[in-house]
């Protein structure tokens, strides 16, 4: 059951960074909201990380449409979208990228390999489908409160000399309807730029390590440098969102964001390979955070109850100095291994056959990934970097299912 809003409520919806998997998060959004909306609750905050700051940026820019059809023009966007939107032929892609690692590891020439992939492709799909405009004029008329993407600030040359900067700085862009005091978090080196969401700003956020290119960022001037991908630091923009006075909190996530039981004692299988051991780093990175971040909000909760009823309710305060405030929420996450199971199995039934052919590009993708295993970890890896239209339709299928239970459940604290 869904509590009656209260007289002040100001929902955030935070969408975590899960690159493919960002697919699920929209199917999810278009069972959330219209729900919520039927409630009384409009969301009027929006923060995400890489895939997640494509969705609060494609939702945000249609804050002023009924959230039923809303919902059905994001969806539009993702059916539609496959590799080709993404990045250039994969041929031509590894050759690029070889011909840059053989000129630097053969010849000490040129500046490196910038990334595996070639995605032009991906910034004429932010361009088309970012409406920057209507999002600036949803802020500024004040459908929104508040919408924000997440990017990590690469350190300048000079910078690396200075103790602490080398894993860089992670950057909330942040468009404010009245802009408040937020200031960031400092002790997790979180800064806030304000001023317009720009197809660079989400661009930069989604610029998965290794694999996409860094993205240069012009704009607000103060904040020029070059970013790649904000799930390297801060995948689930929660923080910012108590900041930002939110009373209410929606957190998708298209990981799973609990823990599993402790296996049963058994003896060992065969040693982990290559796959497995990329798929553990990615999943502490992306998932791990999240789950935490979520515990931490629960601590919170209860030292707020607790203070609360000992009568002093004013005790706790945050870094602006306004009191903590019990903070509801409603959790949506895919179940363990599901997002995995479901890549594998969309991946093998277009790729059969004469797949090999049609499919080309995603064979290829799935044969580099068999280069390094063949088990778990293949799966996992390829629910993230899987971009098809069969995979996506049927993620948002499971992102509907999953929203659905989530809202059966109703509001935590």
């Amino acid at each position: 059951m869904t509590p009656e809003p209260g007289p002040a409520e100001r929902v955030a919806v935070v969408l975590s960074g899960a690159a493919a998997r960002g697919a699920f998060q929209a199917g999810a959004l278009a069972e959330l909201v219209p729900a919520l909306d039927r409630a009384g609750l409009k969301p009027s905050i929006w923060l995400g990380t890489s895939a997640g700051s494509i969705n609060a940026a494609l939702w945000g820019a249609r804050a002023h449409l009924d959230p039923a059809s809303a919902g059905e023009q994001v969806l539009e966007v993702w059916c539609r979208m496959n590799d080709d939107h993404v990045y250039r032929a994969l041929p031509w892609s590894l050759a690029r990228s070889g011909v840059q690692y053989a000129a630097g590891a053969m010849l000490s020439l040129g500046a490196g390999t910038t990334s595996v992939l070639d995605t032009a492709p991906l910034r004429r799909t932010a361009e088309a489908e970012l409406d920057e405009r209507r999002l600036e004029s949803n802020v500024s008329d004040g459908l929104l409160d508040a919408v924000g993407v997440v990017a990590t600030r690469m350190p300048a040359e000079p910078e690396n000399a200075v103790a602490g900067t080398a894993s860089g700085r992670s950057v909330l862009f942040l468009d404010e309807h009245a802009p408040g005091k937020y200031a960031g978090q400092p002790r997790r080196a979180l800064d806030v730029v304000r001023g317009p969401i720009t197809p660079d700003h989400v661009l930069a956020s989604s610029a998965i390590p290794v694999a996409f290119s860094p993205v240069k960022v012009a704009r607000p001037a103060r904040a020029a440098g070059w970013y790649l991908d904000g799930g390297v630091r801060l995948n689930t923009p929660l923080h910012p969102a108590v900041g930002l006075g939110a009373t209410r909190v929606v957190v998708v996530s298209a990981t799973a964001t609990t823990y599993g039981r402790p296996p049963a004692s058994q003896p060992p299988g065969e040693m982990p390979d290559v796959a497995d051991a990329a798929a553990q780093v990615l999943n502490a990175a992306l998932a791990d955070r999240t789950t935490e971040d979520l515990a931490a909000l629960r601590r919170r909760n209860a030292m707020v109850a607790q203070v609360s009823e000992l009568g002093h309710p004013d005790l706790l305060t945050g870094s602006t100095g306004a009191p903590y405030r019990e903070l509801e929420f409603l959790e949506v996450s895919p179940p363990p291994g599901e997002m995995g199971r479901l890549a594998a199995d969309v991946f093998g039934r277009r790729t059969r056959g004469l797949g090999r052919l049609t499919e080309l590009d995603s064979w290829v993708l799935g044969q580099a990934l068999r280069g390094a295993g063949d088990g778990v970890g293949r799966r996992e890896l390829l629910s993230y970097l899987f971009f098809d239209e069969e995979y996506f339709a049927e993620s948002i299928e499971l992102g509907r299912k999953t929203a659905a239970a989530a809202l059966g459940r109703g509001w935590q604290r």
